[in-house]
This record gives C-alpha cells, sequence and structure tokens, in this order.
C-alpha cells in the first residue's frame, strides 16, 4: 500500500485533560496519580481536594519523577508495589497506559491497591490501531515525524510494509535516515505496547470493573479506509478510536 495513498485524518477529538474532577468526586480521598507531571497533579487533581496524593512513576528521568509537592514513589505499577492492599481509594492514570508492556499485570496491581468499589480513572492513547498508533516522536517540530501534529498518512504504521514505508520518506524529500528512524518507532521502540483499541476494552470489560463513565477520542475515517483495515485484520472491528477518558469502578 502506497503511504501517498492514505488519507490524513487530522487532529483527534475530545483531548481535554480536566475530566479527573468531574467524573468523580475526589474530595477527601486518597489518590494515586500515575503519569502526572507535579504541574499536572496541581491543575487536574489537587484543586477538587483529595485527602492525600501520592505520586508513583517508573520513569526515573522524566518529568514525573521531579514531583516535589507530593509524596513520590519510584516503582513499576505492572508489578507488585510498596503499598499495602486497598490502600487508595481512587487511581488516576494520564498517558500511561499505552506505554505499559504487561496491561494485565497491571489492573492486577491496581486492583489491589483500590478498596473494594475504588475507582480508576484513566486517559491514555493512542492505541496501536488508530491512526497515529505508531506514536512516532523522532523530530517534535516536523509534521511527518511526530504524530502529535496529525498530518500523517492515517494507518502507514498498520497498512505499508516497512519498505513502503523507506519509500514514502524518500519519495516526499527525506534522507533515508528518516526511514528508518520511522521504522524504529513504529516497529521496534519499547516505549509502547502495540496493544489493539479492541484488547483494552475487552479488560475494562472484566466481571471485575465496571464502566461507570467514558468518552472516546477519535477520528473520523473514510469508508473505504476502515474497509481496508477490516480486510486487513480480520476479527478486529475498531480503528477509529484513538484511546479516551474512562472511569472504572473496582467490584471486589
Amino acid at each position: 500500500m502506497r503511504a501517498r495513498d492514505l488519507p490524513v485524518v487530522g487532529c483527534i477529538s475530545n483531548t481535554e485533560k480536566d475530566f479527573y474532577g468531574t467524573y468523580t468526586d475526589l474530595s477527601g480521598k486518597r489518590v494515586l496519580c500515575i503519569g502526572f507531571s507535579e504541574d499536572e497533579i496541581v491543575r487536574l487533581v489537587a484543586r477538587y481536594g483529595p485527602s492525600r496524593i501520592t505520586s508513583l512513576t517508573n520513569w526515573t528521568g522524566h518529568p514525573d519523577a521531579a514531583v516535589k509537592r507530593f509524596q513520590l514513589v519510584i516503582g513499576d505499577i505492572t508489578k507488585r508495589t510498596q503499598f499495602e492492599d486497598g490502600a487508595f481509594d481512587a487511581i488516576l492514570t494520564l498517558s500511561v497506559l499505552e506505554h505499559l508492556s504487561d496491561l494485565h499485570g497491571a489492573f492486577d496491581e491496581m486492583s489491589r491497591l483500590l478498596r473494594n468499589g475504588g475507582e480508576m480513572l484513566h486517559m491514555f492513547g493512542p492505541a496501536w490501531s488508530c491512526a497515529y498508533g505508531h506514536h512516532i516522536y523522532q523530530d517534535p517540530r516536523d509534521p511527518l515525524l511526530n504524530f502529535s501534529l496529525w498530518q500523517m498518512p492515517a494507518h502507514i504504521h498498520l497498512l505499508c510494509s516497512r519498505q513502503e514505508i523507506v519509500d514514502y520518506y524518500r519519495d516526499v524529500g527525506y534522507p533515508d535516515e528518516a526511514g528508518q528512524a520511522a521504522l524504529h518507532w513504529f516497529f521496534e521502540a519499547p516505549i509502547i505496547n502495540r496493544v489493539f483499541y479492541d484488547d483494552y476494552l475487552a479488560i475494562f470489560d472484566e466481571d471485575r470493573f465496571q464502566i461507570d463513565r467514558m468518552e472516546i477520542m477519535y477520528n473520523e475515517l473514510p469508508r473505504d479506509h476502515l474497509d481496508r483495515l477490516k480486510r486487513a485484520f480480520p476479527g478486529r472491528r475498531n480503528f477509529t478510536d484513538y484511546g479516551g477518558k474512562y472511569k472504572l469502578v473496582v467490584r471486589k
């Protein structure tokens, strides 16, 4: 499939991050924040009045590890953490789920950390099956090397071969190094998990969780493009949804 024949579908919908305090009442709750910088905790969480805020990150060189005003713990949510069973009333994640190598392990641990009836509030994307699921961020200024500028051919990572991807970058005037960098980000970089959106929903729909509220971030796709994806991936249904905002209630 020639990448130049793929549509460019533009910016995703529903990108507002300030939803945690409207999806639930955080006042007086013990909250675990995963994937938040200090400024994001202040703007998106603290102003809603939790009784205790703890920040967890596994990226020591990241702004999330520079939190000073709240308790900071370095740890991996896909494995057993230092916290006791039922230590939190709510767990909030921000652009975390798409980076986890073991989603089932993460949800097992988050379930352990929440009291019965506790809540998870997740904002995540891009799922591997969406138009920008490759998550390329080779050059923040370049619209063909930064997925979040919303100008790349939709689903280039799913519908084009490696050679077709290299050919695309060469055809639009880039050196071969750019095509090779794209291949690395698309298929080899370890920072994303390459999980289809359908698989996220399957986890959310497990018996131990109740989906209480959700709002999808998505792209509208041309019908012929969507049909092409469904033919290429039999049994897969959702290629429009980038991710979204979700409130899950834990039932033990």
